[in-house]
């Protein structure tokens, strides 16, 4: 069988890549949560009500990568039509007016009608945003449900009822990543 080298060298002597070969480094990593119940009647997008702020960024290449996670989303009317629950991100740019960095395609989409109100998913999910700035970046989640008869809850952190309590915790992962050509 050949061996291959690298640089003169066998595989297991190779400590570094070559300068030519372009890597994603992570420069920094924020992370906010909530632990109470957020709910909302509104069919338009409103503020889960916590932010992860990275203070700036390295380069206007860097990308930052949004993680969410956590949480249960729930209905608490028995009467209510199906709707689902719209979870998007919205980006302010050193301290400016926020918006949504995900117009054309929410976060994640729930349906909240399963023929009897309760807990639903939890939240799930990531997406890679390029903001083009080496100032502050804010993201805070967003949610909505469209034509609402019902109270939806982007975090349902009660544990009345249940037989054994359940943490409702969400959290939001922002990482700075080297930007790459």
């Amino acid at each position: 069988m050949a061996l291959t080298k690298i640089n003169n060298n066998t595989l297991s002597a190779v400590t570094t890549l070559p300068a030519a070969i372009a890597t994603g480094k992570v420069l920094q990593v924020v992370q906010a949560s909530i632990s109470t119940s957020v709910s909302s009647t509104s069919a338009s997008f409103v503020s889960a009500g916590f932010t992860a702020t990275l203070s700036s960024l390295s380069s206007t290449s860097s990308k930052v990568l949004c993680t969410l996670a956590g949480g249960r989303t729930s209905y608490n009317d028995n009467n209510v039509n199906p709707n689902r629950l719209s979870v998007t991100l919205f980006s302010s740019i050193n301290g400016g007016t926020a918006a949504d960095i995900m117009p054309n395609a929410p976060f994640c989409n729930f349906d909240l009608k399963n023929g009897t109100p309760g807990y639903t998913w939890s939240h799930s999910g990531c997406f890679l945003y390029s903001p083009s700035t080496t100032s502050s970046v804010a993201i805070t989640p967003y949610f909505r449900v469209p034509n609402d008869d019902g109270t939806p809850f982007f975090n349902h952190a009660t544990t009345s009822g249940e037989s054994s309590a359940i943490p409702a915790t969400v959290t939001i992962t922002l990482m700075e990543i080297a930007g790459w050509l």
